[in-house]
């Protein structure tokens, strides 16, 4: 079974693919990605999807980026979803600061996850999730959590 977390960006500008390994590799991780560095589709500049096999030992970890210019993406279609939960839960700054950061999304990417991700795997995870959030001014979602500010604290808490 697996699950998902989110990155909520702000920025209609993206890392490269070839910009995410270099930082999994300065931060002295191994891996293996499909595509490989050597496929043309690594190249591209619009990317939609990737992944990235941080151990052999355990299932990989799939990317999908969608964005409010894909037609037929699932980009509309989350964040709607998304915001419907948010606008129904209590008021409160975090519930405001959630619909702002989802109404301002220019692009979701979503990792999806084996519900037996190693320690190993949630630091692997973590080094791309703030690489991310950093380059596209993004939040973290993780499902059955909540929605997350920049520095880590829950914003919101949706089941």
């Amino acid at each position: 079974m697996s699950f998902y977390v989110r990155v909520f960006s702000q920025a209609e500008d993206y890392p490269s693919l070839n910009a995410l390994c270099d930082e999994l590799l300065e931060a002295g991780y191994e891996f293996s990605t499909s595509p490989g560095k050597e496929e043309p589709e690594f190249k591209e500049q619009n990317w939609s999807s990737f992944v990235f096999q941080y151990n052999e030992k355990n299932k990989p970890i799939f990317v999908e980026r969608n964005t409010i210019k894909d037609e037929d993406s699932l980009f509309k279609e989350e964040q709607k979803e998304f915001l419907d939960d948010v606008k129904a839960l209590p008021y409160s700054k975090g519930q405001k600061k959630a619909v702002e950061v989802l109404k301002n999304t220019e692009q979701i990417y979503a990792f999806e996850l084996d519900e037996d991700i190693t320690e190993e795997g949630w630091e692997f995870l973590e080094c791309l999730l703030d690489f991310l959030c950093d380059a596209t001014d993004g939040y973290v979602q993780v499902d059955e959590e909540g929605i997350y500010d920049q520095e880590g604290n829950l914003l919101v808490e949706i089941d």
